[in-house]
């Protein structure tokens, strides 16, 4: 197409460039004419003005469609994860006035993977790309001394009209496990503000899936004044599920710093944020291991039924980093390491003993190296 436009862009000019050998000749006055030359831009497919060969720039008869994988090292903070125990000392016990320390459940760092493609058709401005994210991560803690449970199943132990106080313990321990997928569909079109920015606006439809599982276990029960336990271990099992669909929007912006004929170095943000159509589902039960106590002889199964949640889940997203573009007139390729941080601004719902119905935000951040290839 390129070479076919270029004979027929050219040659006319150079026959009108010939002196006429026949026939009167016309004063200038009377005819004149121009011809408008334009460049090709540089700009679309990802390529700012002024870097890398022509023929990277260019589109062929079958478009142009990038492949890429990134390798994520995230780490997850969630409100509520700071308090499913309390280790409490009464006052008169080594200390003065009494203390309670929250018993927290700090999250590990992580590997993830995301995986996408996208493709921009011959002759068109407009791109569509399809990536997937995973991550999983999880957290364990202990706890020992008066320890309390910040779980509502544990309330109704020994207490089932709930006017008094489940048991608390001498030992515990926490292990919490994070699941997170997401599919990303996104239509974009590159824009050249100037040599040295380019922006790439883009609408899209996000889903997700965040799955949590809240493993607790319980030992060696204190006795009371009202209450002399039986039994010796206890387990507390609390699940969360999510899943959203809904609109997203945001915008893509290159900024080069090193522009040559074969590579270039740049910068590279991205915000963004989604809201969603969600819902969540919650499970929590409380099991011990024989009778609960000499008032209720009989082993304690208590189960929390809580009607699913449905509703608008908004998320934030924000990536910066730096790309290294390799063109080439075969593939053209990139590195990118960067950093990127995503806020669930209301992903915590569960309800607790201790905060009542959550409404807590959750947050994912860390490092992302991606390799793509552009054929």
């Amino acid at each position: 197409m390129r070479t076919l436009f270029l004979c027929l862009f050219i040659l006319p000019q150079a026959a009108w460039a010939q002196p006429a050998t026949v026939g009167p000749q016309l004063p200038t006055s009377e005819v004149s004419f121009s011809v408008p030359r334009s460049q090709p831009s540089e700009l679309s497919y990802g390529i700012p003005p002024g870097c890398g060969p022509a023929v990277c720039a260019a589109p062929d008869d079958d478009g142009t469609i990038t492949f890429s994988s990134a390798v994520l090292f995230w780490k997850v903070t969630e409100g509520s994860a700071e308090n499913w125990a309390q280790e409490i000392t009464p006052l008169g016990i080594g200390t003065t006035y009494g203390t309670a320390t929250l018993v927290d459940a700090p999250f590990e760092w992580k590997a993830g993977i995301r995986i996408g493609a996208a493709y921009q058709p011959p002759d068109s401005d407009f791109d569509l790309s399809v990536s997937y994210t995973h991550f999983g991560t999880n957290a364990t803690n202990q706890a020992t001394g008066e320890v309390y449970s910040a779980f509502l199943g544990n309330f109704y132990v020994g207490n089932p009209d709930g006017t008094s106080f489940g048991p608390h313990y001498s030992n515990a321990s926490v292990d919490w496990d994070f699941r997170f997928d997401s599919i990303d569909l996104e239509l974009g079109r590159e824009f050249a503000i100037s040599d040295s920015l380019s922006l790439r606006p883009f609408v899209g439809l996000k889903s997700a899936m965040i799955d949590q599982s809240i493993h607790s276990n319980w030992s060696s029960p204190i006795n009371t004044s009202s209450q002399t336990y039986l039994f010796t271990a206890a387990e507390e099992e609390l699940k969360q599920d999510f899943w959203g669909i809904g609109p997203s929007l945001g915008v893509n912006a290159v900024i080069p710093i090193v522009c040559e004929t074969d590579y270039s170095l740049r910068i590279f943000a991205s915000p963004s944020a989604a809201i969603m159509y969600g819902r969540w589902t919650f499970k929590d039960q409380y099991r011990n291991n024989g009778p609960t106590s000499t008032a209720h002889p009989t082993p304690a199964v208590v189960d929390i039924n809580s009607d699913p949640i449905t509703g608008a889940a908004t998320m934030a997203r924000g990536v910066l980093g730096l790309e290294w573009v390799q063109y080439g007139s075969e593939i053209t390729t990139s590195l990118r390491l960067g950093y990127e941080a995503q806020i669930w601004l209301n992903q915590m719902q569960f309800y607790s003993y201790n905060m009542g119905r959550l409404n807590n935000l959750m947050s994912l951040h860390g490092g992302v190296f991606e390799l793509s290839l552009n054929f």
